[in-house]
């Protein structure tokens, strides 16, 4: 990925933005109700290690926010992971492998959060596939091939077997690097690195599903990561080259991107990855340069950012991926360049961020992106 003229590298393949999930909190005197958990879930935490090429695996606490190590972790995971995007109503981890043009695909054990590959682990995605999403309405699966300016999408069948969609690949712009689909599955959004744009796209039907592109947006230098807010009314772009983060109302119906009056919010120095907490009310975003997270409160009105008290928070260097658990509780954040993964808490009315009892937690080396999962049954 490109960051400010600058091209980024994982373990020697260029590289787009990092996963993303994050939970938002209003800055109005009513704060939205926490997300109750899934019945009996249980919360894990993978992690890229893109020079081991393995998935680092933890179990939350979804009380305190530590993380325990997963039995058998790291698990293998082809060449140089990069972007994750797990699937919790399937029990599966995504994993975008730039070094081999490959998606994998793991399932997830539901008492333990141990991965297995499964048969059809290793996807052809394309050049240099850096970031992948799951449609948890639809199940459909799409991971943006930063090489090929293309955007790939699989149906996947209750076995596992993906398909690849009638059509697939679909153009995008330049570098497409993250990629987010809204909560329906009827929107997906690519972020163009190389074009400064936001590709958008009608998704109709299951199976068989056919993507529509539509009008593209303007983003700033060098977009990295996108987020889409849960009510899909807003979507977030961390803007890598001009460090800041773009505001989109979504137009219901269509999907079309229209930039929320006003400039831009500031972030830190090369911002990189995004996320938006499960309420809507705050948005997170990694400064992979200034080794800082950026977070704000969100405007539910009109979508504007504003950045919390205490931001930026410090964290280790070149910090990346960055997700919220389930729950909206905590945020955890991938340190590329110190191999450490960072754990805070959320406050629920300012979305200030406080270090977890025992942060930093070692991972393997170089990680790049992190995805929760709530799981459930046995």
């Amino acid at each position: 990925m490109r960051a400010g003229g600058t091209c980024l590298k994982y373990g020697g393949a260029a590289v787009a933005a990092a996963s993303v999930a994050v939970l938002l909190v209003t800055g109005c005197a009513t704060v939205p109700a926490r997300k109750s958990p899934p019945p009996a879930a249980r919360y894990f935490l993978y992690v890229s290690n893109s020079r081991d090429n393995a998935i680092s695996a933890y179990s939350i606490d979804e009380r305190t926010g530590f993380l325990t190590p997963v039995a058998g972790s790291p698990f293998g995971a082809g060449m140089g992971p990069a972007g994750l995007a797990a699937d919790s109503s399937h029990r599966r981890l995504w994993a975008a492998n730039p070094a081999a043009d490959r998606v994998s695909l793991f399932s997830i054990e539901p008492g333990s959060g141990s991965l297995a590959a499964t048969g059809t682990a290793a996807l052809p995605a394309g050049s240099d596939p850096q970031e992948v999403t799951v449609s948890q309405a639809t199940g459909l699966v799409f991971a943006t091939s930063y090489g090929g300016s293309s955007v790939f999408g699989w149906e996947v069948s209750a076995g596992g077997t993906a398909v690849p969609l009638h059509g697939s690949p679909f153009p995008t712009g330049s570098n497409p690097a993250g990629v987010a689909a809204d909560s329906s599955g009827a929107h997906l959004f690519v972020v163009n690195n190389g074009s400064n744009d936001v590709s958008s796209y009608s998704v109709t039907g299951g199976a068989g599903a056919t993507i529509t592109r539509g009008r593209a947006a303007p983003a700033g230098n060098h977009p990295s990561g996108i987020a889409v807010d849960p009510g899909d009314r807003f979507a977030y772009v961390a803007n890598n080259g001009s460090a800041t983060v773009s505001s989109y109302l979504i137009a219901a119906g269509s999907g079309t991107l229209t930039p929320v009056p006003g400039p831009p919010a500031p972030a830190g120095s090369s911002p990189w990855g995004i996320a938006v907490d499960p309420t809507g009310s705050f948005v997170y975003v990694t400064n992979a340069s200034s080794a800082t997270v950026s977070a704000y409160r969100v405007d539910t009105a009109g979508g504007s950012l504003h950045e919390t008290n205490g931001s930026p928070f410090a964290v280790g260097a070149s910090p990346r991926g960055i997700a919220v658990d389930p729950v909206g509780r905590h945020v955890y954040v991938a340190c590329y360049g110190s191999d450490q993964l960072f754990a805070f808490s959320i406050d629920a009315v300012t979305g200030a961020l406080s270090p977890v009892d025992g942060s930093p937690f070692p991972t393997g080396r170089r990680p790049a992106s992190v995805a929760a999962a709530a799981i459930t049954g046995h």
